[in-house]
């Protein structure tokens, strides 16, 4: 069934945003022409989208319709009988460009100025033919002649290779500029995924295991499995190419494409989704993150390059060990399973003791591991790597410890612990609770030397401020966040020295995290008043904090390599924490 367009709503859609727009008046295939007279119809292909024009020869050379030229450059086309010259005009913003054709003639003028055509053109009827090529041109747009004539309304045919990084790799794919648009070999995007593609007249048939991808050129339409997608832009064949939007490609092979500075990101196997959170790195380009989905929990070795789950362990919570090569944790039962990050298995260490065990500290040769163990935290112990025997070193009334720490010389341990408050009852037979005294039951810092004979927990804070991320420098001294919760005042960073002296380190600042790295250097994660979250490390020469990174994402955690060179943090996503990398002055996204 043939469809009549207006002149109107052909202008209106060549002026649309899409750089394939429907222009074709009637359409045919490419091989129909039909004779009429002189003139014969053949079918081009502007912006992507079939049109059947009529066309002359003369000299063997093809002259086509001015009247529909026009229609396809939005042009406006007159006869002036007083110069008997074919007049063409073009509105360009505040530009105007003309030209002027006379019947029999090589010359044609533009904008004023004589120019040679390099065939004359030629009238047949009442319709004169015209170079394609110059006519265009000048208007804007340009010509590239293949099998048919191919014409983009504005701005030149580019025909270029781009580099794409795939899964961490850089690939050179062929890609066309069109109309100001970049599209992408359909042959090289397939051999990205292992698939292949069949071109057969304007159909384009993409194939792998459980994946059919049906494509017609010049149709906005795509069938990925039977099922069909709309597409931004019409697919167009070129020298044997079929070109077609990056992003319609990739999302039907069910993978992940994130924008770069300099091109785009390509993830075949789709990036990792869900809550993706608690990042430790393994090695550098490696780290370890809980993943919580609806369905699962569990923890993943991922790689920051390629974006990929190189490993999967059903447990959460599990602790790296310093040489990045093992991760401990414990399971509902108690028992204690280590992980084996290089050969990547599971391995039980102690599956014997069934008491709670919490918070796995590794010391610092990777040879133990210490940890809160009991019901209800009371007791410090650690497990030896070799044997898996749990040695008890601490224990008092004290209960629900929190936040173990050890020390880089592995001669002190830290935690934060409350006491209970106390209770008076009513007298009688049947006591009741008559009031609960809270007074002195604010958590604090408590220390243990491990060198001593005879283990005590010193309490180094006595204040009633809250006290979070407590860790050990470099020196010993033992750094945390302090905010009060019942003021509108900015927490501060304290630091105690070794002799128990507290003094603030850093004030006044919305500090949302706080970590030392393997060097024992303090860093902390601010979100400032301008919106921006920034990661600062603290200067202990200037004694001032030192901007490593900022964006103006939301971050709500971060972790820093072993070498200090990079940092992955957490953010907002769509299904609650992704993952993001410092990458060249800006955070890249790993997970979403």
């Amino acid at each position: 069934m043939k469809r009549k367009i207006s002149g109107l709503v052909m202008a209106t859609a060549v002026l649309s945003g899409s750089v394939f727009t429907p222009l074709a008046v009637n359409h045919v295939s490419a091989s129909s022409i039909q004779q009429q007279q002189n003139t014969q119809k053949e079918t081009i292909v502007v912006n992507g989208q079939e049109k059947v024009i009529s066309f002359t020869q003369l000299n063997k050379k093809k002259l086509y319709s001015v009247d529909q030229l026009s229609q396809i450059m939005v042009a406006t086309v007159k006869y002036n009988s007083k110069t008997k010259t074919y007049e063409v005009s073009k509105n360009s913003g505040k530009k105007v460009n003309k030209m002027d054709y006379k019947v029999d003639s090589a010359n044609v003028v533009v904008n004023g100025k004589n120019f040679k055509l390099s065939t004359p053109t030629k009238l047949v009827g009442k319709t004169l033919f015209v170079e394609a090529d110059s006519f265009i041109k000048t208007l804007g747009g340009d010509v590239l002649i293949d099998k048919c004539l191919l014409v983009s309304v504005s701005g030149t045919f580019n025909l270029t290779e781009k580099s794409l990084k795939v899964d961490g790799n850089d690939k050179k794919v062929k890609a066309l500029n069109v109309n100001g648009k970049q599209l992408y070999s359909v042959q090289d995007i397939a051999k990205l995924f292992s698939a292949s593609t069949t071109v057969n007249n304007n159909e384009v048939l993409v194939t792998k295991k459980g994946k059919t991808i049906k494509l017609k050129l010049s149709n906005k339409a795509m069938v990925v499995n039977n099922k069909s997608v709309n597409l931004k832009e019409n697919p167009i064949l070129v020298k044997n190419v079929v070109y077609a939007e990056l992003t319609d490609l990739i999302k039907a092979f069910e993978g992940d494409i994130l924008p770069l500075p300099n091109g785009f990101f390509v993830s075949t196997a789709g990036l990792v989704s869900g809550d993706t959170f608690n990042p430790q790195w393994i090695d550098n380009d490696s780290v370890l993150v809980t993943n919580e989905t609806e369905t699962e929990s569990r923890s993943l070795l991922f790689n920051t390059s390629s974006k990929k789950e190189l490993f999967t362990v059903n447990a959460t919570e599990l602790v790296v060990s310093p040489n990045g090569k093992q991760a401990i944790y414990s399971d509902e039962y108690g028992y204690v399973y280590l992980v084996d990050l290089v050969n990547k298995k599971v391995n039980g260490l102690n599956v014997k003791d069934d008491s709670v065990k919490l918070e796995f500290v590794w010391s610092n040769d990777s040879q133990k591991i210490y940890f809160l163990q009991g019901d209800k935290s009371e007791v410090i112990s650690f497990i030896n790597v070799t044997d898996g025997s749990i040695t008890k070193i601490f224990e008092d009334k004290l209960t629900y410890k929190t936040d173990l720490r050890l020390s880089m010389d592995g001669k002190k341990i830290l935690y934060v612990v409350g006491k209970e408050g106390s209770t008076s009852l009513t007298e009688g037979e049947n006591p009741e609770v008559d009031k609960i005294d809270l007074t002195g039951t604010e958590q604090q810092v408590y220390a243990i030397n491990l060198d001593d004979v005879e283990r005590k927990a010193v309490p180094v804070t006595t204040s009633n401020d809250n006290k979070v991320f407590p860790n050990f420098l470099a020196n010993g001294s033992i750094v945390y966040v302090s905010a009060d919760a019942e003021s509108d005042k900015l927490p501060d960073v304290k630091i105690i020295n070794p002799e128990n002296a507290v003094s603030t380190l850093i004030s006044s600042k919305d500090i949302k995290d706080l970590f030392v790295t393997t060097k024992g250097e303090l860093m902390i994660l601010v979100k400032e008043s301008n919106g921006y979250s920034v990661i600062y490390e603290w200067d202990i020469v200037t004694k001032k904090l030192k901007n490593i990174a900022q964006t103006k994402l939301e971050l709500t955690s971060f972790s820093v390599s072993n070498d200090g060179k990079s940092i992955v943090a957490t953010t907002p996503g769509t299904i609650g924490e992704k993952l993001v990398k410092f990458k060249n002055g800006l955070m890249e996204t790993l997970t979403k």
